[in-house]
């Protein structure tokens, strides 16, 4: 089944355990100025634009902290 409804990847986090044995882990996240600067000038009729921008400051906050903190497991 094929996905009509092209999907953008705004943030991800992952973790992954490599074959020595050591997790790595990996933050991916768009840059919510940038988002709402190009949103602005390439979809001015999208109303959800800042909204998109401050989910993407929380989790990119989140995420940041999640980084730092699970140092103390890995």
């Amino acid at each position: 089944m094929s996905n009509k409804h092209p999907k953008a990847e705004l943030f991800k986090l992952t973790a992954h355990l490599n074959d020595r044995g050591n997790v790595e882990m990996d933050l991916e996240c768009v840059d919510p100025d940038q988002f709402a600067r190009l949103m602005e000038k390439d979809l001015p009729h999208y109303e959800g634009t800042f909204k998109v921008a401050s989910l993407l400051r929380y989790l990119k906050s989140v995420g940041d902290e999640m980084m730092e903190k699970s140092s103390r497991y890995i």
